[in-house]
């Protein structure tokens, strides 16, 4: 009788440590498993942080040449109408 309860105690630790030590190969693949898909993740917003920046600087490159060229056109404009205001009038025969 003191065997079998001895036994039941062996099987009851060996049993427990199994469990312990599967939870752990379980326990340590998840946690690898999300480490790889943060680190994805990490890449992945780095990337779209890249073409971000890209794309601010490219819209400010381009605004500041659309203002280059709004601004010429404008002086361009003033030029003719100063042209015309100062220009003397012919008179009619």
């Amino acid at each position: 009788m003191f065997d079998f309860l001895f036994n039941r105690k062996k099987f009851s630790k060996d049993l427990a440590k199994d469990v312990v030590s599967e939870t752990e190969v379980l326990m340590n693949n998840i946690y690898n498993r999300q480490e790889d898909q943060l680190s994805e993740i990490k890449l992945i917003l780095q990337n779209l942080t890249h073409k971000m920046s890209n794309l601010e600087n490219r819209l400010a490159e381009k605004d500041l040449k659309d203002k280059h060229t709004y601004g010429h056109i404008q002086y361009k404009i003033s030029e003719l109408q100063s042209d015309l205001i100062f220009d003397p009038k012919k008179d009619k025969n």
